[in-house]
């Protein structure tokens, strides 16, 4: 007993939501690609602290020697800055603010593909169990068709043809469950790695065959790409900001206007008297004008990079655009692919099931051979299996053609 409740305690049973919910709140690409957001989001609070007044403090002993004469002098200063019209400070928060919009695209993004690889590997690990269930029963009757040609061969009953024939079928279905056993092996730790735990995982969700398959039309389904994809929306916000920067980088060249106001004090002796120190101080306020002559090359050049930077990002958009439209078009008729396999598989299987029971009954009657009735058990074997495949290829296209469309399912497309 002890022995069963350690085998089970290293096993989660867990649906689909549940998997995506343990993915959003403990798997390392989420949580990497949250902290970067809020990473963005602390640059942009920075570049907004640009705006604050700044003060700045000094201090200073001055012990000066000249023929045998010393003198001391202390001094401090206390003075506070604010910017007026700073292009720096301003293109500063603005590009901090276009990054922020950008990253959290790109992190909802992120999040959109851990989702979709996860649903993938957990498809992928309901058909491995199903196809071990299969291979495993398939390699229990092949046992059997083995031992019982062996028995016949040896009575004089069967020939060798039919015991190779026997033996070849038997080593197929070792073949097909270890590679059932591999795809399970597979994606047990591509789940586990996106979930970052280390139980093995039992998929309670299971693979069902809809009565329907409509799809909206694809010109639809375009309308709603430029609007929703990701990836276009990241670059839409990349040449949005590009040209804010080429704004800015034309405007480098307008003077910087900051206020100061601020005290002085210079006095011979260190005393704690706030009055004499009051007395002594030098009150200074004014405005600040910088005129950026001397940066002339610099600003030139970042303007030439910045205008550069605006034909890349909207080069970039309209690639975006072109891939994922052309991604829409593969993931679309891949699915309808999937829809009409699908519908094949499940009538292949209908008749290989009738085909199975038939041949059952003749050879127990001693009208076909053992080599018919084995090349039976190997299409109904397929069929299953192409069943299975067909099942979950068929899910995984919807889940792909829901993401290309910033969509959790196909059912919000219709």
């Amino acid at each position: 007993m002890g022995i069963l409740v350690f085998l089970f305690s290293q096993i989660d049973s867990l649906s689909l939501n549940q998997a995506i919910d343990i993915a959003l709140r403990q798997g390392p690409a989420y949580l990497e690609s949250k902290e970067t957001l809020a990473k963005s989001r602390i640059q942009f609070y920075q570049a907004l602290s640009y705006l604050l007044p700044t003060t700045t403090t000094t201090g200073a002993w001055i012990h000066s020697e000249f023929n045998n004469l010393t003198t001391e002098k202390y001094s401090s200063s206390i003075n506070f800055s604010v910017p007026v019209f700073d292009l720096d400070i301003i293109s500063s928060i603005v590009v901090a603010k276009g990054q922020e919009k950008g990253i959290a695209i790109q992190h909802n993004q992120e999040t959109a593909d851990l989702i979709l690889n996860l649903k993938k590997s957990y498809y992928n690990l309901i058909t491995a169990n199903e196809l071990l269930n299969s291979s495993q029963k398939a390699l229990e009757r092949a046992v059997e068709n083995k031992k019982l040609v062996e028995t016949k061969y040896n009575l004089g009953s069967a020939s060798k043809l039919e015991l190779l024939q026997a033996e070849v079928f038997y080593l197929q279905t070792l073949q097909n469950n270890s590679q059932a056993r591999t795809l399970e092996t597979q994606a047990q730790q591509e789940i586990k790695t996106m979930l970052n735990i280390e139980h093995q995982i039992y998929p309670k969700d299971s693979l069902t065959i809809s009565d329907t398959f409509a799809l909206p039309s694809l010109d639809s389904l375009k309308e709603i790409l430029m609007k929703t994809n990701l990836s276009i929306r990241l670059a839409k916000q990349m040449s949005s900001l590009s040209k804010a920067n080429l704004w800015f980088s034309t405007l480098a060249f307008l003077p910087r206007i900051s206020v100061f106001y601020g005290y002085n004090t210079s006095i011979d002796s260190f005393v704690f008297d706030f009055d004499y120190w009051r007395e002594n101080a030098t009150k200074n306020y004014g405005v600040n004008i910088t005129f950026p002559i001397f940066e002339i090359k610099t600003l030139i050049f970042d303007y030439l990079t910045a205008k550069k930077d605006v034909k890349i990002k909207k080069y970039s958009q309209h690639r975006a655009i072109l891939e994922s439209e052309k991604a829409l078009y593969t993931s679309y008729f891949s699915l309808q692919e999937s829809i009409d396999k699908l519908k094949y598989a499940k009538k292949s299987l209908e008749v290989a099931e009738e085909a199975i029971v038939i041949a059952r009954e003749q050879y127990s009657l001693g009208v076909i051979s053992i080599l018919d009735f084995l090349r039976t058990e190997d299409e109904y074997y397929n069929a299953r299996v192409n069943l299975l495949r067909a099942l979950s290829d068929f899910y995984t296209n919807q889940a792909t053609l829901s993401y290309l469309l910033g969509k959790s399912t196909i059912e919000e497309l219709r």
